[in-house]
This record gives C-alpha cells, sequence and structure tokens, in this order.
C-alpha cells in the first residue's frame, strides 16, 4: 500500500487532482446507489408508491456528497497538505450536482414531489455537513 501512496505523491497536482476526483465520484456513485435503494426499501418496503425515484435521488445524492467530500479530501491530503477550502470546494461541487438534479428530476412535477424534495435536501445538506466535520482531521490549520 504504501507504495501506491508514494506513486501517488509523485504525480503532478493537475493529474492527481483530477484521479482524486475521477476515483471518489466512482465510489461515490457506487454508494449513492447502495444508500439509494437502501432508502427506497426503507420507506416502502420497495412496492412502489409512485415516489420511489424521488426517495432513490435523495438517498443517491446525500450519500454520494457524503462519499464524494470525504474521498476526494482524504485523496488530496495524501499528495500533498490541504486546507479548509478543499473539503468546501468538494461539498459545493456535489451540491451544484444535486442542484441540477433536481431541476431536472422536478420540472413540472414540482407540487406533487416537493415534500420529497425537502426532505432529499435537509438529508443532501447533513451528509454534506457531516462530511465536512469528519474532514476538518485532515485539513491543516494555519496560524497566526
Amino acid at each position: 500500500m504504501s507504495r501506491i501512496i508514494e506513486a501517488y505523491r509523485r504525480i503532478p497536482t493537475w493529474s492527481a487532482f483530477a484521479l482524486a476526483a475521477i476515483i471518489s465520484c466512482v465510489l461515490a456513485a457506487i454508494t449513492g446507489v447502495t444508500g439509494g435503494i437502501a432508502g427506497v426499501f426503507l420507506y416502502d418496503r420497495g412496492n412502489s408508491k409512485g415516489n420511489d425515484l424521488a426517495v432513490l435521488a435523495s438517498g443517491v445524492l446525500s450519500v454520494g456528497t457524503f462519499t464524494f467530500v470525504f474521498l476526494f479530501t482524504w485523496m488530496r491530503k495524501l499528495h500533498r497538505e490541504i486546507s479548509s477550502r478543499t473539503p468546501l470546494f468538494a461539498l459545493l461541487f456535489c451540491l451544484t450536482g444535486a442542484l441540477l438534479i433536481t431541476v431536472f428530476l422536478s420540472a413540472g412535477n414540482w407540487d406533487y414531489y416537493s415534500e420529497f424534495i425537502l426532505v432529499g435536501w435537509i438529508a443532501i445538506l447533513l451528509f454534506g455537513v457531516a462530511s465536512l466535520l469528519l474532514c476538518q482531521h485532515f485539513v491543516v490549520h494555519e496560524r497566526d
């Protein structure tokens, strides 16, 4: 494992940034889909009350946000020292994607899905704040 980390540290900064983003995105998608499916089964045991898409999207986005922010921050920390802007950047990237997906999925059906969208955004924000708090362990705090 240490050989992999040393090889990762030797690659250029922008390549390491892209690699961290790609790996984090893939793993966030996998864990997000798993969390979304779990959310659907917790919501209605998979009996499709018609709201499964909204519940699935909320689960995917909230769990995916947590995973992406944590992994991206951790991988950037492996490459070099980071500031508090790194996890914040990752969270803002996820929130932008979540906003675009929310607008796309709710086009024309806002009234029907408004409760699910609201609960979904609360979950996304809670998971995002939890990831920011967890990532503070990786951040180098600057001294005055």
